[in-house]
């Protein structure tokens, strides 16, 4: 059986949702504010049945594993993976925007939840991780508990784990920023020569931006 990871990886590269920039100093860059020579943009895989599937089975396979009363998205991209996996369990499902609209009833959490409730936080990419902290933080302040967040891919920063860390939230990703570049090594959608560059950066990206 394939490893799941090199699974998602093929599936990410084959429908060009991962791209590269190898000029200088043309990065792209994510919502954190960091720059990069590569960016995933994961929610093309909503347009494609089969993979979608495969995606959905997959968080299926680690959220059986978890104690949960609730999924819940992460606003927004996180939002059709939420639904998706929640359909597939059969469980209730919130989304969290990333502050309170500033109309209507104002609302931060939209769906019901009540206090002592788990929840399950489904996003769709980690890089620093600030979006699906701030998610978790504000189910917390409401009143429900979060131990897991499971998320298609991360850029696997040290940012990312820390900030985790600090939440005292396990992170459950299906593929990792090493996996995905040496998937893309193999079969030829980068050179060697462009793996050490991405390696560079990813070792730290403030001093590789500054660098070039």
């Amino acid at each position: 059986m394939i490893k799941t990871s090199k699974r998602i990886a093929e599936m990410l590269l084959d429908i060009k949702a991962v791209t590269f920039s190898f000029t200088k100093p043309y990065l792209y860059t994510f919502v954190s504010g960091i720059k990069g020579p590569m960016y995933c943009d994961n929610r093309r895989l909503i347009s494609y049945p089969n993979k979608r599937r495969v995606v959905v089975s997959s968080v299926v396979k680690i959220a059986k594993k978890l104690d949960f009363d609730i999924v819940g998205g992460v606003s927004t991209a996180g939002i059709p993976w939420a639904a998706l996996i929640a359909e597939r369990l059969n469980k209730p499902m919130i989304y969290i925007r990333p502050e309170a609209k500033s109309y209507g009833k104002k609302r931060q959490i939209e769906g019901d939840m009540k206090k002592g409730d788990r929840i399950l936080v489904i996003e769709d990419l980690v890089s620093t991780g600030n979006s699906a902290i701030s998610a978790i933080k504000a189910v917390r302040r409401n009143g429900g508990k979060v131990s897991d967040c499971i998320f298609i891919f991360t850029y696997d920063l040290d940012a990312a784990k820390k900030n985790f860390q600090r939440i005292r939230c396990k992170m459950h990703p299906l593929l990792i920023f090493p996996d995905l570049i040496e998937v893309a090594v193999t079969r030829n959608y980068i050179s060697k020569k462009e793996k050490e560059e991405l390696l560079k950066w990813h070792k730290d990206p403030k001093k590789y931006w500054t660098s070039i």
